[in-house]
């Protein structure tokens, strides 16, 4: 997955329900800021402990609360880059907050199950490290998103910007 966005050190990656961070701090051993939303306050422990440990405490942030109610407008740094392993259930309920409250251009990635009415541009099957087979969902905000078909909410200079700077990204999309 990491290979396929082209992850960069200016990267800024949002994982909500982040568990124990093991996805997150991948990311950040590339180099990118990693910010971990998480419920489970023991879980937000080890997150703590384990980024420390791994020395990349000063490339993340933690926030231990509900994603639900958190305002994904006031996170700073911006995420450029959303990673997502929930229940299709929750993707559905999440889908309008992720919407509604992240920059054009950011990219969604979700782990086995696709966001209910969102269109991928891409989707990569991938074998885990158990030997499992998985699929990996590719989403960007203002091309993938509902309102992004409806033709009053396409903004032409927008939808150019957000086409060369997932261009300008070299993902590795096979």
């Amino acid at each position: 997955m990491l290979h396929a966005l082209g992850v960069k050190e200016n990267d800024v990656v949002l994982d909500l329900g982040c568990g124990d961070g093991r996805v997150l701090l991948r990311f950040c051993r590339y180099g990118a800021f990693g910010i971990c939303v998480e419920l489970n306050k023991i879980l937000c422990n080890v997150f703590d402990i384990v980024s420390e440990n791994m020395g990349v405490k000063n490339k993340v942030k933690i926030y231990c609360t509900d994603f639900f109610k958190i305002n994904l407008k006031e996170i700073i740094p911006r995420p450029t880059i959303v990673y997502l392993f929930l229940y299709p259930s929750t993707l559905e309920s999440l889908s309008h907050k992720l919407e509604n409250e992240l920059d054009p251009g950011t990219i969604i990635v979700t782990l086995d199950f696709a966001i209910k009415g969102w269109s991928p541009f891409y989707v990569k099957s991938i074998v885990d490290e158990n030997n499992h087979d998985r699929l990996l969902w590719f989403y960007a905000i203002g091309i993938s998103n509902p309102n992004a078909r409806r033709i009053e909410y396409v903004n032409q200079e927008e939808l150019n910007l957000i086409e060369r700077n997932l261009s300008k990204r070299k993902l590795f999309l096979y």
